[in-house]
């Protein structure tokens, strides 16, 4: 009897101990969580046991790719809470050209705005971005940033000279010469470049200054020519067509005159009266039938083109009468 006694209380320890066993491992067993998991396709959910975030997406073959973000984060412990919500931003490529540099990205941003934050790309004053930074990012979306850039260039350039042509009756028609040679002056110039992804696309002059004037280059040309009348050769400057008339230095002409004329020298033939806005008193003329004349009076009758011509007698000054002439400032 006694020996029954012992097996019996040996069974009941054992079994004892399988007992403790079992609700020793129920316990240290950790509790199921339920775990949804949104940003796929469509929603999933499943249960687990696994301690952590990572080894449950695992065990339910769902991947999450390097660029993928995930919230919460990868390695947050499961136990402790019945429910889990995870969100996948699966990440998609992204073609960034920036500054004229093609890449490709992945990324889970949401945004562009967060996707140049992201790749560490800042914009400048005058960039410029192809679509708005508040666009959300899609696969295939191209996101190209011109890098815009200006520049002040100052340099300085020639002035031409201007050509200067004046006339000269000393000179024979036909003919010239270089009164002053020309020179270029110099001017300070104030260029804004604007350029676009480093190439220039525009220039404007915002400022000229001239440092030095240019000389102007000028050239007198011949207008005189020469007349040969009696043998004898008479170089011009010019030629005016007037009307003539006749006079005498006695009182015939002049009925309260002296013979002398307005310039003090004695009519005679020879001396003409002009009117001086036409041709200045002192003037040598050659009058066509007349012949070598100087311009030494003056007269009331006698304005604009119009020219008295001085006879020795009053029938040389009748048999004139009045005219139309040609007449030929003479040079020095």
């Amino acid at each position: 009897m006694r020996m029954r006694s012992a097996r019996g209380r040996v069974l009941a320890a054992a079994a004892a101990l399988v007992l403790l066993a079992a609700a020793l491992g129920m316990l240290a067993r950790p509790a199921p969580q339920t775990v949804t998991v949104r940003g796929l396709e469509q929603p999933v959910t499943f249960v687990t046991f696994s301690p952590s975030l990572d080894e449950a997406l695992a065990e339910a073959g769902i991947t999450v790719g390097p660029h993928d973000v995930v919230e919460p984060p990868l390695d947050t412990p499961l136990s402790g809470a019945d429910q889990v919500d995870v969100t996948i931003r699966r990440a998609v490529p992204v073609t960034l050209i920036d500054g004229g540099e093609r890449r490709t990205v992945h990324s889970a941003a949401r945004t562009v705005a967060e996707l140049l934050a992201e790749q560490s790309v800042g914009l400048g004053e005058l960039d410029s971005l192809s679509v708005p930074e508040s666009a959300p990012i899609t696969a295939g979306m191209e996101v190209r940033i011109v890098r815009r850039a200006e520049e002040l260039v100052v340099a300085e350039a020639e002035v031409p000279y201007e050509t200067v042509e004046r006339p000269d009756g000393s000179l024979l028609a036909g003919t010239e010469e270089v009164i002053q040679a020309g020179a270029p002056g110099r001017k300070r110039i104030e260029r804004v470049v604007r350029y676009e992804d480093g190439e220039e696309v525009s220039s404007e002059v915002v400022n000229e200054t001239i440092i030095e004037e240019p000389t102007p280059r000028i050239i007198a040309y011949g207008t005189g020519g020469v007349v040969s009348r009696g043998g004898e050769q008479f170089r011009y400057t010019e030629v005016m067509e007037m009307v003539a008339t006749g006079y005498t230095p006695g009182p015939e002409s002049n009925p309260d005159g002296n013979g002398l004329t307005y310039t003090g020298i004695p009519a005679a033939r020879g001396i003409v009266a002009v009117d001086p806005t036409v041709i200045p008193l002192y003037t040598r003329l050659y009058v066509e039938g007349y012949g070598p004349a100087l311009a030494a009076d003056t007269g009331g009758a006698i304005k604009g083109n119009r020219i008295d011509l001085c006879f020795d007698t009053v029938e040389e000054a009748l048999a004139w009468g009045v005219r139309p002439v040609t007449v030929y400032v003479l040079g020095d």
